[in-house]
């Protein structure tokens, strides 16, 4: 087996297939005994005993997932996570601690807090600490793959640029030469029809190319998804097998460790499901139907009611148009804002949801209104991304796609949606349907 890199030497070579592990311990036997149980991996483990010589080989180097001690001298653990969290380029790095100090809610919620993903106690079990390092080594190593692809993505995107820009300065060429030839107007008439059709040809011919682009560009987002899902059944599946056949075996804090990881697992499955809904919506057609918009709203309220018995929420429905569009598409809409405005208005004692339509600069949106939270709307660009969230997982859950899967059915129906919201006085989502061209995706 080939002898880990520490800090020592200052460099990290994993090789190409492998991913780098960062141990953080001043301790010399607690990096052994993780080492130890982290070289099944199989991948490059970068040990060092600080804060400060983690934060100077992060300035170099990419980690698949950090392992941290709490209790370091100089910079702790905690200070050490701050520090990381700071640099825009590492604030997605995975970061788990491992200590022997007390897991007191307080010194839980301050790591957690601080960006980590995990917390966990020396002495550690092997399989769950392997186990859970694996996960983020596969994450990692999945992203670097469509990051790779991307790039070579770009680069075919870039040569073709430089292919149109020089046959456009060809073209340019060609037709001075004919305006040189003006004598000869039969034959410079004929050679710019000739050349009329080629560019006609041409145009034809990028806007394919940049059609299959695009369809390649989906189809990868659906596969990159759908790969994930099996290696994340098998964590799920183990998971389960530890709790049914251990469960009496093992100790109350290695339970709530499957406990976590099932949760963790069960957050990525929705996020995985997500992208791919969001995929497939990009590749299916539009059913058109002329749909009573009233009765689908209130289908969806009835199943939310049913859902959430325990809250009181004030429904207004008010009067809604019957619109031509995909039934099934649009009640996912309905169902994603309405399911948005119960979940933002849950520190609300008295909850109101309103949906209607109304007169806004000459257009008749459709509109759904809430006392909830609501927002800043220095952020309101940020709403329909994927993966962008306003408010902290741990105050709200979701997955940060269902607004991103509303915007591209709205835009394949031809509208548009937007939002006005006011921090803790709630949010109001406006959208049409059908008032320009049905886009294709």
């Amino acid at each position: 087996m080939e002898e880990p890199v520490t800090a020592e030497t200052a460099e990290v070579r994993p090789a190409e297939d492998r991913a780098s592990i960062l141990l953080v311990d001043d301790r010399d036997d607690k990096c052994l005994a993780m080492e130890t149980i982290l070289a099944e991996l199989g991948q490059n483990i970068v040990k060092t005993r600080s804060g400060k010589e983690a934060l100077r080989l992060l300035l170099d180097h990419d980690f698949a997932v950090i392992l941290l001690d709490v209790n370091m001298p100089g910079l702790d653990g905690f200070e050490t996570a701050h520090l990381i969290r700071q640099r825009k380029s590492l604030e997605h790095t995975p970061i788990i601690f491992v200590t022997g100090i007390s897991d007191t809610e307080t010194h839980v919620s301050r790591g957690y807090s601080l960006g980590a993903v995990d917390y966990i106690l020396t002495p550690v079990m092997p399989d769950v600490l392997r186990t859970k390092v694996s996960v983020f080594v596969e994450l990692y190593k999945k992203n670097l793959q469509l990051k790779r692809q991307a790039e070579s993505l770009r680069q075919a995107h870039d040569e073709l640029e430089i292919r149109v820009r020089n046959r456009t300065f060809q073209l340019a060429v060609a037709n001075e030469s004919l305006q040189k030839e003006i004598g000869e107007r039969q034959r410079a008439e004929e050679n710019i029809r000739y050349i009329n059709a080629g560019l006609e040809q041409r145009v034809s011919e990028r806007t394919a190319e940049l059609a299959a682009t695009n369809q390649e560009l989906e189809a990868f987002t659906y596969s990159v998804a759908h790969d994930l899902q099996a290696p994340l059944r098998n964590i799920q599946s183990y998971v389960q097998l530890l709790e049914e056949e251990w469960a009496p075996k093992l100790p109350p804090e290695t339970i709530q460790y499957l406990q976590r990881i099932a949760s963790r697992t069960k957050h990525m499955a929705q996020l995985i499901q997500g992208l791919l809904n969001l995929s497939m919506i990009g590749k299916q057609g539009l059913k058109l139907q002329q749909v009573e918009l009233k009765g689908m709203v209130e289908e969806v309220v009835a199943l939310l009611k049913a859902e959430n018995p325990q809250r009181r929420i004030q429904w207004n429905i008010q009067e809604l148009p019957a619109e031509a569009c995909d039934p099934s598409l649009m009640k996912q809409v309905f169902t994603n804002l309405l399911c948005n405005a119960v979940k933002f208005t849950q520190p609300r004692a008295d909850a109101i949801i309103e949906v209607g339509q109304m007169d806004v600069e000459g257009e008749r949106p459709i509109y759904i209104r809430d006392n909830g939270v609501g927002f800043n709307m220095k952020y309101a660009d940020k709403l329909f991304g994927v993966f962008q969230r306003l408010h902290p997982v741990t105050e709200f859950e979701g997955t940060g796609i269902g607004l991103a899967t509303v915007a591209r059915i709205i835009r394949k129906h031809g509208g548009r949606i937007w939002v006005e919201a006011e921090e803790k006085k709630g949010a109001t989502f406006f959208f049409t349907i059908g008032r320009t061209r049905p886009h294709p995706g």
